[in-house]
Formats: C-alpha cells, structure tokens, sequence
C-alpha cells in the first residue's frame, strides 16, 4: 500500500516525569511477573527471540544475532536464516488507564493528521520493552511488521475449558458462520470441535493467532506506536529503523533518529518492516501499542 505519509513523529510530546512514571510502572510489573514464574522474554509469532536459558550450549553457539540485516542480506552472506535469532529483549503488559488517557488520542491524531483515517475500534495492551545494552549482541529486534492485514490473518477466538492440561476451544456458530450467545448474551465453546492449537514448544500458551479476548476476534493490527521513554544520554545504539520499500523516493531503510529525545512517539501502519538496533551501552525503555480494527474490504 503507497501512502502520502508513511509515518506521523510527535517529538518530545510526552514530558520526562510521565516517561519515568512508566518506566518505574514497567520495571516493577517485570519484577511482579518474574516472582510469579511469568517469563519476560520477549518472544515472535515463529519463536525466533534469543533463547540463551533454554537452549543446550551448543545449540546456543551456533546462533547468530541477526541484529538489523535483513533476510536478503544474511542469504547473501552464504548463512541459514535459522541459525539466526531476531530478538532480544525484556517485556511486560500493562493496561492503566492513564496510560491509554494520555496515548489514544495521538493515534487518533495521527490517524486523521496522516490522511488513512482507518477504522480502529480497539487497543491491544501496552507492551512496555527493555533493551539491555552490551558492546557485543545487545538488545534488538530485527525486521518484522506487527501484523498482516488480510482475513487470513485475523485474531481467531478461543475458550478456555480446562487448566490441566490446558484446552481450547472454538465459540459455537451457526450455519452462516456467525458466533451464537446464550440467554446471558456470551458464547460457548463447541465441545464437538477439535482442540485448538498450542504454540510449538511452548506448553501452556495458545498459538498466537487465536485469543480469548472477544474484542480482537475477528480483527487486525492495523496502527502501530512506538514511545521512546528513554533520555538519549542514557543509551548508544537502539535505533528504530523503517524499510519504506525499494520504490521510494526516500531512503528505503529510515533510521528514526528524530525521535530519539525522551517522550517522543511515531505511529506507523502495523504492516510496516521495521526494526531496532542493537543497544551497545546503557538500558532503552519503549512502550509500543497495537490499534486494530476489521480487515480491510
């Protein structure tokens, strides 16, 4: 899709003191989470993040941080794209409200300001990230989108109806394909449906593309924002880096670095390639959220 405006920057719109209340948010939830047995690695849709506690040591060895070279560019290099991890990073959810009071109405900004004026109805939880800095393979994300835009793609429901061990399955429908309710007005799973399935190799969680929550069935990432909650003193590296495709007028790959001052944020179509340099020295805090709404049609 060819946009007039691929991204909208709101630059240092966020004041340093709400920057560290977040991060203070942030780094407590992760702790929360940790004492809880809640992992805090971030992870991918096909399980490419670092896995340096749960691989063998030999297996990790042989992994290579894919850092921001893109696919084309490792099979030039004569390696396997699986030898490759292209994440590595810290994450938590958090969903207080004055967090969503203080960023929905930039990405409604941006929404018109940018000219899409897409149809979003919901808002994903926000993903507060930490990038740990080292000299060597510091924290990054290499090149992905955040979602697809089709109807193949969207959020399939699921219902839990069982712990141990854990089971899915799909809500009831009708002959047309439409989710019924009961007389209290919510769904029921179909117990004559097969289980729905668990992600590879990670027992205990659902595949990513279906979820629990009614409100993303049947939809899609459609914008995406990314806040730098970090002074720039604090970190070296880390850049967030755009491919804006080979046919445009523009560099192809844009590094963000106008939106390095703290509080800045940028909002950008979910179904942009984007990624994040590794951070060499210091610690990179970031709050990203997810808009979706239906496919488009």
């Amino acid at each position: 899709m060819k946009l007039l405006n691929p991204y909208i920057n709101y630059i240092g719109s966020i004041k340093p003191d709400i920057c560290e209340k977040i991060i203070s948010l942030g780094l407590s939830k992760i702790e929360s989470d940790k004492k809880k047995g809640i992992k805090t690695t971030a992870t991918t849709l096909n399980d490419k993040q670092k896995k340096i506690n749960e691989l063998e040591r030999n297996k990790v060895l042989e992994n290579e941080i894919a850092s921001d070279k893109t696919q084309e560019d490792i099979k030039k290099e004569g390696y396997e794209l699986d030898k490759f991890y292209i994440r590595d990073s810290e994450i938590c959810w958090l969903k207080d409200k004055f967090i969503y009071d203080i960023f929905l109405p930039l990405i409604s900004d941006a929404n018109k300001k940018a000219g899409w004026n897409w149809q979003i109805d919901t808002a994903e939880a926000f993903q507060f990230t930490v990038y740990h800095g080292r000299k060597d393979e510091g924290g990054f994300y290499g090149w992905h989108c955040d979602g697809f835009s089709d109807f193949y793609n969207t959020f399939k429901p699921a219902m839990k109806i069982n712990d141990s061990p854990l089971r899915f399955k799909a809500p009831k429908k009708n002959t047309k394909g439409v989710i019924v309710t009961n007389d209290k007005s919510q769904p029921e799973p179909d117990m004559f449906a097969e289980d729905l399935p668990l992600k590879k190799d990670r027992k205990g969680l659902l595949d990513p593309l279906f979820t629990e929550d009614p409100k993303k069935w049947g939809k899609v990432r459609k914008i995406s924002m990314t806040v730098n909650l970090t002074d720039p003193k604090n970190y070296d590296g880390g850049n967030l880096k755009f491919d804006l495709g080979p046919h445009t007028e523009e560099d192809r790959f844009k590094v963000c670095d106008d939106i390095r001052p703290q509080g800045s944020a940028i909002v950008f179509p979910s179904f942009t390639y984007h990624c994040v340099t590794p951070v060499t020295k210091g610690t990179r805090y970031s709050l990203v959220l997810w808009c979706l709404g239906k496919p488009w049609q």
